[in-house]
């Protein structure tokens, strides 16, 4: 009898240290909780007029809300398309980054704008979002000739999409 109590004993830790192992990898794995609340990603993009003038227009990164399209919007490293092509093009303008503008956030686009964060005063974290929009230069070009004008700040912009 004490014998297979001694094996029961044994199995039982055996399995309850394989089940705890299991788990433990299981919450390592997890991925974390998202750092950016209901925020979307930055899946597109709009040209908006800037400094009072209709004729400067800025693009800029956007998501939706709902149906709504809203600048209250992240990238980060991992993250592709339209909403990055955007901040790409504002990152070589502005700050010379040197990009290839090819839509996709990689290592070199997010030190790109860990250095813009750096530059204008922003939360440093190579990621995208609100604090970034308002902190970082956004290109503006005539509409009328394509001519590049300035790099304007967020309080400079309107929302009033073309």
């Amino acid at each position: 009898m004490q014998i297979i109590n001694r094996r029961r004993l044994a199995a039982l830790a055996t399995t309850g240290a394989t089940l705890s192992a299991t788990l433990g990898a299981a919450v390592v794995a997890a991925p974390a909780a998202s750092a950016h609340g209901s925020y979307r990603h930055c899946t597109t993009s709009a040209s908006l007029f800037a400094a009072n003038n209709p004729d400067f227009r800025v693009a800029i990164p956007l998501g939706y809300s709902g149906s709504q399209k809203t600048a209250t919007c992240y990238l980060t490293n991992g993250d592709s398309g339209k909403g990055v092509t955007v901040l790409q093009r504002a990152l070589n303008k502005c700050y010379s980054a040197g990009l290839v503008v090819d839509g996709v956030f990689g290592d070199r686009t997010e030190a790109a704008l860990r250095g813009a964060q750096r530059a204008t005063g922003a939360t440093v974290d190579g990621e995208y979002g609100p604090n970034t929009l308002k902190h970082i230069g956004w290109p503006t070009y005539r509409q009328s000739t394509g001519q590049f004008v300035h790099c304007y700040k967020w309080s400079n912009i309107q929302w009033v999409m073309i």
